[in-house]
């Protein structure tokens, strides 16, 4: 795993989220733009910072980001499953902010 894996998946998470955001509707979408706004913020600092990427908690940051990706993926196919979508979005916000706020010594 490079150390750049991080920075990477948050990339393509916050573009699948606008993605999806553009096919939903009402309080879903407007939650999807807000996650993908915290997800374009956490790419620039996953980029600024240098991280250990033998870390476990990177490793899981990394695991979380490419679940919420995965389940984009499934989402996308039947705009179905928005709400479990936007969970796992957050959990991976929430183990990438926790541990780039570390990082940065925030």
């Amino acid at each position: 795993m490079s150390d750049h894996a991080l920075a990477e998946g948050l990339a393509g998470l916050a573009s699948r989220v606008d993605n999806l955001a553009h096919v939903t509707a009402g309080a879903e979408s407007r939650t999807l733009e807000d996650q993908e706004d915290r997800l374009a913020k956490l790419t620039l600092v996953a980029i600024a910072v240098d991280m250990d990427a033998t870390d476990a908690k990177y490793r899981n940051a990394v695991k979380r980001v490419q679940a919420a990706i995965d389940a984009i993926g499934n989402a996308d196919k039947k705009i179905q499953n928005v709400a479990r979508v936007i969970a796992g979005v957050a959990k991976a916000l929430d183990v990438a902010e926790k541990l780039l706020a570390k990082a940065a010594g925030v």
